[in-house]
């Protein structure tokens, strides 16, 4: 259902490591790529997946990444992983071992893997394969939203309405070079999250520095998230106009909100004169995200303590 071979490896370990906290719960660490001493994260605790089982101890997790489309696991590929889990047995770092892999998993070959960790002492193993991670991904919206290279990867009439379907696809089109090389940051998931809980992120920050990537990637998420109808505006007057107290869902993506490039004080004055209304709109559901390459004479309070920019 998902192309997951075309994430390359970087990516996949991001979405690997981004379904465990998402999916699993768990507060993952994460370690270098260079020398990572066989595990790609780890955590320690008790986890509980599914009803009746009970893992529990120090847990490893590794990702096993494939650029093959139709490729299926096998024993002989793991043979490096089962020596650096052998070695982390032997240094009680590893009571569990999680291993996570877009190759296809057939229910003989996890049996022989689980019997191979097993025998280099690991306690309990669980294993997950391209079926089991593309299902997840189609069952959890916030998952997708967390990792948005996802949306060029699938079949999205899987997922969307016909009208979000039609938009989304316009959408892809002009992010297709985009999608092909974006880089999770620390900046996108503040974002997401911000959106997510109050419906308002402001992005600034020095040109080409990633902005209108980041909104293009929310415009994208809302589609999903909240079957938003998407309108990209350029001044305050226009957003007030085109809001629809009736459909709650509206995704508002202002680019250089403040100023293309110098800060425009009409522009500024404008916000500041709609700010009741746009307040109002946040509070009926209405998403909102702005981007500037200049810093705007906004205060964050008026916009609701400014919890949502970044």
């Amino acid at each position: 259902m998902y192309d997951l071979y075309n994430l390359g490896w970087h990516s996949f370990q991001q979405l690997c490591l981004t379904i465990t906290r998402e999916i699993f719960g768990q507060t993952v660490e994460s370690f270098l790529d260079s020398s990572d001493a066989g595990r790609d994260g780890a955590f320690t605790g008790i986890w509980a997946p599914s009803q009746g089982e009970t893992l529990t101890g120090r847990f490893v997790i590794q990702c096993k990444f494939t650029s093959s489309r139709d490729k299926n696991l096998r024993q002989s590929d793991l043979k490096d992983e089962v020596k650096k889990a052998k070695r982390l047995v032997e240094n009680d770092r590893c009571h569990c071992y999680v291993l996570m892999t877009n190759a296809g998993l057939s229910g003989s070959v996890a049996e022989a893997v689980e019997a191979l960790f097993k025998g280099a002492g690991v306690k309990q193993v669980a294993l997950f394969g391209s079926t089991w991670i593309c299902e997840t991904i189609l069952e959890n919206k916030r998952l997708r939203m967390l990792v948005p290279c996802l949306y060029g990867l699938g079949d999205l009439s899987q997922i969307l309405d016909d009208r979000a379907y039609r938009q989304a696809k316009a959408l892809l089109a002009s992010l297709r070079e985009d999608l092909s090389r974006v880089v999770l940051t620390a900046a996108y998931r503040r974002a997401a999250e911000a959106l997510d809980r109050h419906g308002f992120v402001l992005l600034i920050g020095e040109p080409a520095a990633g902005k209108t990537t980041i909104a293009s990637m929310l415009s994208m998420a809302a589609l999903d998230q909240w079957n938003s109808s998407t309108l990209k505006l350029d001044d305050p007057a226009k957003v007030v106009e085109r809001w629809n107290p009736d459909e709650p869902s509206q995704f508002f993506w202002i680019d250089d909100a403040f100023g293309v490039l110098q800060y425009e004080s009409d522009l500024v004055h404008g916000w500041n004169h709609a700010l009741p209304q746009v307040r109002t709109m946040l509070r009926k559901g209405a998403k909102i995200v702005m981007t500037s390459r200049v810093k705007g004479r906004i205060k964050g309070d008026q916009w609701g303590g400014g919890k949502g920019s970044h």
